[in-house]
């Protein structure tokens, strides 16, 4: 399958509900992506040579942090999918989870997941305001593997 590139890359961060009871409807936070990248997961080699050992021994270690970067627009309408970074959801940086799609080729109004559901923790944002009155900015974002 092939992906169109460019404009339609969207991201979408579901805060997991703090308090009690859950808000009605979800939190669900849309972001416009205009570049993405996710970093980590590699494993270093650990090296376990002794004295005694005629070859050098490795053993791979620990993965590395998984890291999802986002450059985006921010939506800074009234809807239910703002994503304003003066959100108390964005101010947070809580956990939840994250989902980007983006059309493919042939159509492209259809929206297919490239990372589907990813529990994560907001790890930092940032936003600036162009001349043209769009804010953008960046959003990190990092895996967690265990939720708990």
């Amino acid at each position: 399958m092939a992906f169109a590139l460019g404009n339609g890359i969207t991201a979408t961060w579901t805060p997991t509900p703090i308090g009690d009871p859950p808000p009605d409807p979800p939190v669900v936070l849309a972001f416009a992506v205009t570049g993405f990248s996710w970093d980590g997961g590699d494993r270093p080699e650990v090296d376990i040579t002794t004295g005694a050992s005629t070859r050098r021994k490795v053993l791979p270690g620990l993965a590395s942090q998984e890291t999802f970067t986002l450059s985006v627009k921010y939506d800074t309408g009234d809807g239910a999918l703002a994503s304003n970074p003066y959100s108390p959801e964005m101010i947070k940086c809580g956990s939840g989870t994250l989902v980007v799609s983006m059309p493919t080729t042939d159509d492209c109004t259809v929206l297919v997941e490239v990372m589907s559901s990813a529990y994560v923790d907001l790890f930092s944002f940032d936003f600036s305001v162009e001349l043209d009155g769009v804010l953008e900015g960046e959003v990190k974002f990092r895996r967690r593997h265990v939720a708990i």
